[in-house]
């Protein structure tokens, strides 16, 4: 049998200028598919703190209910928390940390009266990030639900 050659005498396989193209590539399109990683990452934390406030407000209308006690909803950007508190005291029940400090809230504290029924309010994501989920939280009388804000209001899903 006979061995055909190349023209250029050279062996099969890649060059090395051939893998640094092929690692460069894989670098940029790495690079590109981080940033909508760390996107969707920061777009979650929003959406995990609104459903974490969602029933931080729950718990507070059932324990008021139950205990007969007037209870605030508080809102702490500054040290990226939100509590219950017992209004009479101002000790805090329960506290959840938040991830974003992005919110602002229309009324704060949130009044919780004995029957558990609430002061209006609305909570909202300040942040730059759209398209979420949920990124608000609209407090009504006898009603909490999360929903999206449309520039103007909280539209509930």
């Amino acid at each position: 049998m006979y061995k055909i050659k190349s023209m250029n005498n050279r062996e099969n396989g890649f060059s090395l200028i051939e893998l640094l193209i092929v690692i460069l590539i894989i670098g940029i399109i790495s690079f590109i598919s981080l940033k909508f990683i760390k996107d969707a990452l920061e777009k979650e934390k929003v959406v995990q703190d609104i459903q974490n406030m969602y029933g931080l407000l729950q718990e507070g209308r059932m324990k008021a209910f139950a205990e007969k006690k007037e209870l605030k909803f508080n809102l702490d950007t500054a040290s990226k928390k939100a509590c219950i508190k017992d209004a009479g005291t101002s000790t805090n029940i329960r506290c959840v940390n938040l991830k974003t400090v992005d919110f602002f809230i229309t009324s704060n504290p949130v009044g919780i009266d004995k029957r558990g029924t609430f002061q209006g309010s609305t909570i909202y994501y300040t942040g730059n990030f759209t398209g979420l989920s949920y990124d608000c939280i609209t407090i009504s009388t006898v009603r909490v639900k999360m929903g999206v804000w449309d520039g103007s209001k909280c539209v509930p899903k």
